[in-house]
């Protein structure tokens, strides 16, 4: 992760008009003036990272362990009381004591600091400060030149600044009245020339990712020890000993949501939030998708366990409610077989049956509907061009036939008891009279009808 300091400098200046309706400029006041971290790695704003690298191979508890939990992780301590008895695992507070530290796409964010910031062009803030100086009464940059202290002028590019401040190095703001041509003046430019130069473009808004001193001390610490992500924890303390959630559970727990008795609701969620996560996973998706109404309506969602559950499945605050985020889900997680999608599609039939639309799941043939077949005395189906059956295609390997010439046949010998058994005289000759009546059948069957010529209309 490379960080870059970037002066920011916060100003509010007082500007009005005089008794002949001209603008003047009152006292100028820095109210924030420091140096902030920005984050220049592009891989801080991809999802589940936040800068932290997680150990991905399953994590594997080791006797006396000691876990730092990071600011935002979910996890019930509660769920540790298998592991403490088991392996003696305690959580710590200090984190130069921990062997293992747990964090999570929350604790990336509350590390990192997501905003939208105003930039400009280093020399047009020099500017429209020299400018303010000679135009305010009463303009002290004390603390503005402490902070550049830390810089080299003449190397600095950009310059970070609030909304307000933005304002007033705009040469082009029509509220800033005498500032705009003193801004020109100090750079010699005209306001064509300006429009035109690197210096305006340089002027934006943009998103960036900051980080404070405290964390980035807290950060560099963090990179050293044995970072595990919150779902590789839970999934060992929901493991082989929690509630596995399979069909007949689901039923159980889908039939107790819709109950009209809001305790049967809240023992529901307590059942899906001990459940075991990742054999679950399919049921657990199905039963958000269909009771998320149940779910967002109650106090339960905001327990510990049931957040843990959530966090897990990357859910936000409330349930999302549409098939293709089950999908997106079971992809995460590898679970996305042949046994889930049969389930969901039975489940889902009349959605996809009626057009339903899907990121996932697209149609690959069409046919005509069956309350039309009856009419037709054909079937039609039309494949679309991605269309690959490969579900339904054996493949079958195609024996070479190899036959016989008239001469090879005229020169073949007779086997021998070296060469191979010789059939029973009288099967062979069963044999041969059955292929005859066989063939003799045939022929008359495939023989065509002849017609006497007084049968045709001759014209």
């Amino acid at each position: 992760m490379s960080i870059i300091k970037l002066p920011y400098i916060a100003l509010d200046a007082n500007i009005t008009r005089d008794e002949y309706f001209k603008f003047c400029i009152g006292n100028v006041r820095v109210y924030q003036a420091e140096i902030i971290n920005v984050v220049s790695d592009s891989k801080i704003y991809k999802k589940n990272i936040r800068g932290l690298n997680f150990k991905t191979s399953k994590w594997v508890p080791q006797m006396k362990d000691k876990i730092y939990f990071m600011k935002g992780c979910t996890v019930p301590r509660i769920k540790l009381k298998e592991l403490s008895v088991k392996y003696q695992i305690r959580t710590t507070t200090n984190l130069n004591d921990a062997t293992i530290v747990v964090g999570s796409d929350s604790a990336g964010e509350k590390l990192f600091k997501f905003e939208w910031k105003y930039k400009v062009s280093a020399k047009v803030f020099f500017a429209t400060i020299e400018a303010l100086k000679e135009l305010s009464f009463d303009f002290c940059t004390e603390e503005i030149d402490d902070v550049l202290t830390n810089f080299n002028k003449d190397e600095l590019v950009e310059i970070g600044v609030d909304w307000r401040t933005f304002q007033l190095c705009n040469p082009g703001t029509n509220n800033n009245g005498p500032l705009a041509n003193k801004i020109y003046e100090k750079l010699n430019l005209t306001s064509s020339q300006y429009i035109s130069s690197e210096l305006h473009h340089l002027a934006r808004n943009v998103n960036v990712c900051t980080i404070s001193n405290a964390n980035l001390d807290l950060y560099d610490k963090i990179k050293t020890k044995n970072i595990i992500e919150q779902n590789t924890l839970l999934e060992v303390v929901n493991g082989d000993e929690a509630v596995l959630i399979d069909l007949d559970t689901y039923q159980n727990l889908r039939n107790m949501f819709k109950s009209s008795d809001y305790d049967n609701h809240v023992m529901a969620m307590e059942i899906m939030a001990n459940s075991n996560y990742l054999d679950s996973l399919l049921f657990l998706e199905m039963l958000f998708f269909h009771h998320n109404a149940q779910i967002d309506n109650s106090k339960t969602k905001n327990h510990v366990n049931f957040k843990s559950l959530k966090n897990y499945l990357n859910r936000g605050v409330y349930s999302n409610n549409h098939i293709d985020d089950i999908f997106r889900s079971l992809l995460s997680f590898d679970k996305l077989d042949q046994n889930a999608l049969n389930f969901i599609m039975d489940d889902q039939k009349d959605y996809f049956e009626n057009n339903g639309y899907s990121d996932y799941i697209k149609p690959i043939a069409y046919g005509i509907n069956l309350e039309y077949q009856q009419q037709l005395n054909y079937k039609w189906i039309h494949k679309t061009e991605a269309f690959i059956d490969e579900t339904t295609v054996s493949v079958v390997k195609k024996e070479e036939v190899v036959e016989d010439t008239v001469e090879e046949v005229t020169v073949s010998e007779v086997p021998t008891a070296e060469t191979g058994l010789l059939p029973h005289p009288e099967t062979e000759e069963t044999e041969t009279e059955t292929e005859k009546e066989a063939t003799e059948e045939v022929l008359i069957t495939e023989k065509p009808e002849e017609k006497d010529e007084k049968e045709f209309d001759w014209f």
